[in-house]
């Protein structure tokens, strides 16, 4: 089976810089390190099957119950046990995203309706064409992510709004992946939160389902430890999601790595990675354009860019791993060929190590 993420360092053993994968410049903070290795030891027991202690902080944290939360081997997997939860007759995704919800609806036979965005409005979601889009194809699922991947451009929260009202009203499961939101400066960091809670509110007899989907792995640089959790407003839903399901996916280092990414300790921390990520993807940014690059808009830890070679003549991919440099050839999404290219914001120092390869590019 061909790998058909970034990230792939074991089948690329030359690799010194792994420019392909969102996780946080700073990596893993001590803090949570400390946390998942100190837990090694007690990990000749069984995890706890209700991330108990999880629940309780993501509760007091957020406001919403613990009846209303899951937690899982990282996003992906509680995408996929959502869609088998569920097995939703047809599903709406845009294209070009995250291919994991094709993936998991297709496992389950569900007919997939494509949304294509267009390269022209620089891959953003054009609102009024969306909905009207819902209205025609009538799918019983979404899943829209915001920031998006693979742009990192965020919908306006106006538009979100409006498709969770229409969602509300047509009895639809909006699935929006936040998985990336804690990048965003503080003011937009919460995400659908709000929105979450008082989504009950004007709430029709047959109304919709709204699951929001966030995982520690980007933010805390946690990729292989696997931990993903989603806020649901049917607590019934997740409890068909835990029955249908082993009871021990989350291990007790992540659980624990988890438990330390909600302490106070994260406060500074994320205030550290928020400035870095703004300063260096204006860098990165700067330099792919003045080399001559397409580059589309983001918020997020990650720059989406396009060649200006034709896709016969694109060979980035190739050139990067020559010089022991990992980026994410973006040739596998929908509506994307292989001059499109995706690589993540990293250290000042490691950014102008890239850009100064680039200028080999030829």
């Amino acid at each position: 089976m061909e790998y058909g993420h970034g990230g792939d360092v074991y089948r690329n053993r030359n690799v010194e810089l792994d420019f392909s994968i969102n996780v946080n410049p700073l990596g893993m903070p001590n803090f949570v390190w400390e946390a998942a290795m100190k837990s090694i030891a007690l990990s000749t027991r069984y995890p706890d099957s209700t991330c108990g202690a999880l629940r309780a902080r993501m509760s007091e944290l957020t406001g919403i119950p613990g009846e209303m939360m899951i937690f899982g081997n990282g996003a992906a997997e509680l995408i996929f046990r959502l869609v088998q939860t569920l097995c939703p007759k047809k599903a709406a995704i845009p294209a070009p995203s995250f291919m994991e919800y094709e993936t998991a609806l297709k496992a389950c036979g569900t007919e997939v309706s494509f949304f294509y965005l267009k390269e022209s409005e620089s891959f953003f979601l054009n609102i009024s064409e969306y909905l009207e889009f819902l209205k025609k194809e009538r799918p019983d699922m979404i899943f829209l992510c915001t920031p998006a991947n693979p742009t990192g451009a965020m919908m306006r929260k106006a538009d979100l709004l409006k498709i969770l009202d229409y969602c509300k009203r047509a009895g639809i499961v909006a699935v929006i992946d936040e998985c990336f939101i804690e990048f965003l400066n503080e003011e937009k960091a919460d995400g659908c939160i709000r929105e979450f809670l008082a989504w009950k509110e004007g709430m029709p007899e047959n109304g919709g389902t709204l699951f929001l989907l966030r995982a520690f792995t980007k933010t805390y640089a946690m990729a292989g430890l696997r931990i993903g959790y989603g806020f649901c407003t049917d607590p019934g839903l997740i409890e068909r999601m835990e029955e249908n399901w082993q009871p021990w996916s989350v291990s007790i280092p992540a659980q624990e790595a988890g438990l330390a990414a909600l302490s106070d300790e994260r406060i500074p921390f994320l205030k550290k990675m928020r400035e870095l990520v703004e300063k260096e993807r204006k860098v990165l940014s700067d330099g792919l354009t003045k080399a001559g690059f397409t580059v589309f808009h983001s918020e997020a830890n990650f720059l989406l860019f396009k060649d200006f070679k034709t896709e016969q003549e694109s060979w980035l991919y190739e050139f990067f791993l020559e010089h022991g440099i990992l980026i994410r050839s973006c040739k596998n999404y929908r509506e994307l060929d292989s001059r499109f290219y995706r690589i993540c914001v990293r250290t000042h120092e490691e950014n102008l190590e890239f850009l100064e390869i680039l200028k080999e590019y030829r």
